[in-house]
């Protein structure tokens, strides 16, 4: 296929108006209208717009027509995730279970090429997931201040290279990190469960004594 960069740019260009979409969806995932879990599925299609760029943005408007008319859900800790996309099928609605929401999914966001650069190659420079450690740190220590997340659940692959990331995420984040990891999909097992309800009330105690 002779695809040639003129095309790309307008592509981009046109793509423009559908990303800011997104950011839309993002904020009213901060403000509470939008499910973590929603954000989750909504972000994470924007990798390739579920194979149907038309499609996605209609069904996108529709739910964000839908959306802004929510109350806001009220939570008690809010929570960011960090890593890969989970395996997990059940994260996002027993993290909510137990009074948290997940206000901030990284790699799902960065699908959507957030940048507010109007340039194509910037934008795409500034899309951490490919690169190295620090730039996706950075780009967490920024979400963590505009969502004021309370805690950070990072996910990652079972025998996952990523794993080694983990010691410096806990390090320079600067906010309680929960580690979880699973190797087959399914909903969580007992042990999941249970670190992830003590990580939660740990957070509230801490919030609540901060006040």
């Amino acid at each position: 296929m002779d695809v040639k960069i003129k095309d790309i740019l307008e592509k981009f260009r046109v793509m423009k108006s559908l990303r800011n979409k997104l950011k839309l969806l993002d904020k009213l995932t901060v403000q509470g209208k939008i499910s973590g879990e929603e954000n989750h599925v909504w972000l994470v299609s924007s990798s390739d717009f579920n194979s149907d760029v038309c499609k996605y943005e209609h069904r996108l408007d529709e739910f964000l027509r839908e959306a802004e008319l929510r109350s806001p859900y009220v939570d008690g800790v809010r929570l960011g995730y960090v890593g890969v996309p989970p395996i997990i099928t059940d994260l996002y609605e027993f993290v909510r279970t137990r009074g948290a929401e997940i206000r901030f999914n990284e790699v799902q966001r960065q699908f959507s090429i957030p940048s507010e650069s109007e340039d194509f190659y910037e934008a795409y420079l500034e899309y951490t997931y490919p690169y190295d450690i620090f730039g996706r740190i950075e780009d967490i220590r920024r979400e963590i201040v505009n969502r004021r997340l309370d805690g950070i659940i990072h996910y990652v692959q079972s025998f996952c290279h990523r794993q080694v990331q983990d010691i410096l995420l806990k390090k320079h984040l600067g906010l309680p990190v929960l580690t979880i990891e699973a190797d087959t999909p399914g909903n969580l097992d007992e042990r999941g469960k249970i670190r992830i309800e003590s990580f939660i009330e740990m957070l509230a105690e801490r919030k609540l004594a901060t006040k």
